[in-house]
């Protein structure tokens, strides 16, 4: 039951939703995608930038957990895990935008990942994004102008995903080892 989103909630609010079925396991599935290394599914689209790094690259399955998302543009954003019940949905939530299109229009912009068992090898995901607005104004641009390359954005993320997990191709999913300084 997906009772994280509320239906008056999502109407009141500018929202997406990209649906996407996959040849995968649930398990597989949510455990690739939900502590996945975000630049290599977000390399940019349109006037979004692509992310560069977060503060923190292991250990991003608890709610509760906040880390500091960098974009390739020198923006950033924080982001709070709300809700993590492994394999079948995970929430978290992104605000304190340092990016002028968000921080003058948005007070968060909430993420939803439901994952649903077809059969043994297919999942189906449904991703909603929502953003909750400053005021009347923002909520008109956000709708009708920043939804539409968020959707964008959100629809290459779930196709590089789709990609990776049906060809087992999970590398670029990989974060990049730390670098060993030497000591001199």
């Amino acid at each position: 039951m997906k009772t994280a989103i509320k239906k008056t909630e999502v109407r009141r609010n500018p929202h997406t939703t990209i649906i996407a079925t996959m040849q995968a396991p649930i398990e597989q599935a949510f455990d690739y995608i939900a502590p996945i290394y975000l630049p290599h599914i977000f390399p940019g689209t349109g006037p979004i930038a692509g992310i560069a790094g977060t503060s923190v690259d292991a250990g991003w399955n608890k709610a509760g957990l906040s880390r500091t998302i960098y974009f390739t543009d020198g923006t950033t954003t924080k982001e709070t895990m709300l809700q993590w019940n492994a394999p079948t949905h995970f929430a978290y939530k992104n605000e304190e935008f340092t990016s002028p299109a968000l921080k003058y229009t948005a007070i968060r912009v909430e993420g939803e990942w439901f994952f649903t068992r077809l059969d043994d090898n297919t999942t189906k995901i449904e991703w909603t994004y929502r953003a909750i607005p400053k005021n009347f104004l923002a909520k008109f641009f956000i709708r009708y102008v920043l939804m539409r390359f968020i959707t964008r954005m959100l629809q290459q993320a779930m196709d590089i995903a789709k990609h990776d997990l049906e060809t087992g191709d999970l590398a670029g999913a990989q974060f990049p080892p730390v670098p060993v300084s030497t000591i001199e």
